[in-house]
């Protein structure tokens, strides 16, 4: 059974509420207002399903008690019931789930809880299983690990506050914070407008999807449920606090997860410290694989992982100063020299500049 509220300033609208509720099993009143604060107070501390709503009240309209209703249930369904029907624009932007005109008629009303009861009764997400994310490389959000079509999200802001709130990992942020990262040159009331329909947009994505707990709220702090995400993001922070303490399988399996720059088909202003600092920790990773190849005597290994760091920056002379003196050890000079003209040709090609006396001087031993 669902379990309902109405909140209308017209005693007789209520009782004609009440009396429809009474002939549909499927249905438990929970309780009836004619002041929206206090539905809006029964609301924050019991869990309703369903919320009947009258648009035009004093003090507070339908429209506005949707609003925070749904910021403290993100999951209810609102269902407007009004005698005019000029609201049905705006309450179906406020996402209602159904808009119901006075008088209420029992075939109206019927048909409404049929359609409810089909959205409710949908499955939902069994509570350990997990959305997967992925940071490194190109942005994704997918039901599981293998490859599958990534979420689609309404707008583009939408899938932007989800990725600041998992870049926050699981740390709480301010409204304030959110709207100064994510609309510095708004107007403050637009942008707080944006933000509250953007969580919408989100929470109903990821609902319709069966996950219901992945967006959360304090008062006016938001953050997301890590325990319900796995991202190669948080994973990669948490490999990389000790880098010169990794063993080599450790450091492999940290380089494993770096697939490219962080976030790097978005351009987020709030990403940008954070992908030059994951780049960074990412050349120390590959440093320390590739020393410790060479201690086990796995030059080959040594080789990819210090030309992985000159594929990032070419300027990177340890990596190639590194790596001729490995190939050294397996290649005849010219070979080397070679390996050396192919590198200086790329340097000119890409920067226009040549390498470094130390480098040219290293190479006279050839």
């Amino acid at each position: 059974m669902f379990k309902v509220i109405a909140v209308d300033d017209e005693q007789n609208a209520l009782n004609r509420f009440e009396r429809l509720i009474s002939q549909d099993s499927r249905l438990t009143l929970l309780s009836t207002f004619t002041k929206p604060l206090e539905a809006l107070e029964y609301a924050k501390n019991n869990h309703v399903d369903i919320a009947f709503l009258d648009i035009e009240m004093p003090g507070m309209t339908g429209l506005e008690l949707a609003e925070s209703l749904m910021d403290y249930n993100p999951y209810i369904e609102i269902v407007f019931v009004t005698a005019y029907n000029q609201y049905a624009l705006e309450a179906f932007r406020a996402h209602a789930t159904g808009y119901l005109l006075k008088p209420l008629s029992r075939e109206d009303f019927t048909a409404q809880i049929d359609i409810m009861e089909k959205k409710l009764s949908k499955e939902r997400i069994p509570k350990d299983d997990m959305l997967y994310v992925s940071c490194l490389g190109s942005f994704s959000i997918r039901r599981t690990p293998e490859e599958g079509e990534n979420i689609r999200f309404r707008t583009s802001k939408a899938e932007e506050l989800l990725a600041f709130l998992i870049h926050s990992e699981g740390r709480s942020r301010s409204k304030d914070m959110i709207l100064d990262s994510l609309w510095p040159d708004a107007d403050l009331d637009k942008a707080a407008n944006n933000f509250r329909v953007t969580c919408t947009y989100i929470r109903n994505t990821l609902a319709d999807l069966g996950y219901i707990d992945i967006l959360l709220r304090d008062h006016d702090d938001y953050s997301v449920n890590i325990s319900r995400i796995k991202c190669d993001y948080i994973e990669f922070r948490k490999k990389v606090n000790n880098i010169s303490e990794l063993s080599l399988s450790e450091a492999q399996a940290a380089i494993a997860l770096y697939k490219g720059p962080y976030l790097e088909n978005r351009f987020y202003d709030w990403a940008e410290d954070a992908r030059g600092w994951l780049e960074n920790r990412y050349v120390e990773l590959l440093y320390r694989a590739a020393s410790l190849c060479v201690e086990a005597d796995k030059i080959d290994n040594a080789i990819i992982n210090y030309e992985a760091i000159l594929s990032i920056d070419l300027y990177e002379e340890n990596a190639i100063k590194e790596v001729i003196k490995l190939k050294a050890l397996k290649l005849p000079p010219s070979a080397v020299k070679e390996y050396y003209n192919r590198y200086c040709n790329l340097l000119y090609e890409e920067y226009g500049s040549e390498p470094s006396r130390e480098l040219k001087d290293l190479m006279k031993n050839f």
